[in-house]
């Protein structure tokens, strides 16, 4: 980590945004409001260095936010997104987008936490869902911001301790990987 790094992450922690506790479903450490908040500047960063739309841009955002709400515990749960979907249709967090934008924000909360295998079928028999609350209008703008926020969350493995980060060889964007120590620095900053 460069002393430019640790500046660039004091700049950035600025920006987080405020998350408020009740939103989540378990108090955490490692998966809760300072986690949220750093995943949410990994994508302000990200989404401004690729010239993301601000359309996307706001619902890769959006995503980061209640990325993890359902959480039950910090072990592996795959099965977190799919509750982080349901925490954020019952506090009504998602009601303000147009329904097209929310099947995406969905969509991307729920297959955060699962392999990357499947998603692109998933994402295309979404795009025949019955239920305009599932439908995927675009399914390739649903899996864009889906890796992107995926990205944004593993650039935070760094939370962990014990020498863990990011593994440059499972994210999708070479802008995330030059941020691997930014993300180290944020998480000093950003506790």
């Amino acid at each position: 980590m460069t002393d430019r790094d640790q500046e660039d992450a004091s700049r950035w922690a600025t920006r987080a945004p405020q998350v408020p506790e009740r939103w989540f479903r378990h108090r955490s450490r490692l998966h809760g409001v300072r986690h949220t908040q750093r995943v949410h500047i990994h994508v302000q960063r990200l989404t401004e260095r690729l010239g993301w739309p601000n359309a996307d841009r706001e619902l890769v955002l959006s995503a980061a936010l209640w990325h993890d709400i359902g959480r039950e515990g910090d072990g592996v749960e795959p099965a977190h997104g799919r509750r982080s979907v349901a925490r954020a249709d019952d506090l009504r967090l998602t009601a303000a987008l147009s329904a097209e934008d929310a099947a995406v924000v969905r969509f991307a909360i729920e297959r955060h936490s699962l392999s990357d295998g499947g998603a692109g079928k998933h994402a295309a028999e979404l795009a025949a869902a019955p239920d305009p609350a599932r439908r995927l209008a675009d399914p390739e703008r649903a899996l864009r911001i889906l890796w992107l926020l995926k990205d944004a969350d593993a650039l935070d493995r760094v939370r962990l301790g014990f020498g863990e980060c990011a593994d440059a060889r499972q994210l999708r964007h070479a802008e995330a990987i030059r941020l691997i120590d930014f993300a180290e620095a944020l998480n000093a900053t950003l506790r």
